[in-house]
């Protein structure tokens, strides 16, 4: 038992050597190692139900540094469908950027964003969830647009974008 524990160690520990401009271009799944997807949000520029996930946003993260921890998010991505590998979507990466770090209790937010106050689906933000008194949460630690048909994020003033509080009473 352990030689597999001190395996794990080990993996957590190393360095991450994947840089965002080494995932644009590939087909993932899989993922470089060291790396996993930890969520994401289909989008489509099509009302058609079977193009629903023509595109998708979401972020990367390497395991956690300990067994109870959670994983640590790397990347924003934004990918086009690929095909399928059995039932998993796999997806050309299109753009990648570094996840901003240093901030507990930041998450990806798609689909539910404004900017100036202005509804907007194509809308990325990496969003502190912290209060559910408030309908719109506005400490944004990054914003993106995400541009179609290319699958690049057009960087947003993180200050001119708010997103809906799912977890607010008044919802």
């Amino acid at each position: 038992m352990g030689v597999p524990r001190l395996a794990w160690s080990m993996s957590v520990l190393a360095p991450l050597a994947v840089a965002a401009t080494d995932l644009v271009g590939k087909v993932m799944p899989p993922y470089p190692d060291g790396l996993d997807e930890l969520g994401g949000s289909c989008v489509s520029e099509s009302a058609d139900p079977a193009r629903v996930c023509d595109y998708s946003v979401g972020v990367l993260a390497a395991p956690a540094a300990r067994i109870d921890g959670d994983p640590v998010p790397r990347f924003v991505v934004a990918g086009q469908f690929a095909g399928r590998d059995g039932a998993r979507a796999q997806w050309r990466i299109t753009d990648a950027l570094p996840y901003p770090t240093g901030r507990t209790g930041y998450y990806l937010q798609f689909g539910t964003c404004r900017v100036n106050g202005r509804d907007d689906a194509r809308v990325a933000a990496i969003v502190r969830q912290h209060d559910t008194a408030t309908e719109w949460l506005k400490d944004v630690a990054w914003a993106g647009r995400l541009r179609l048909p290319d699958g690049r994020f057009e960087v947003l003033e993180a200050r001119s974008v708010d997103c809906i509080n799912e977890a607010y009473y008044g919802l």
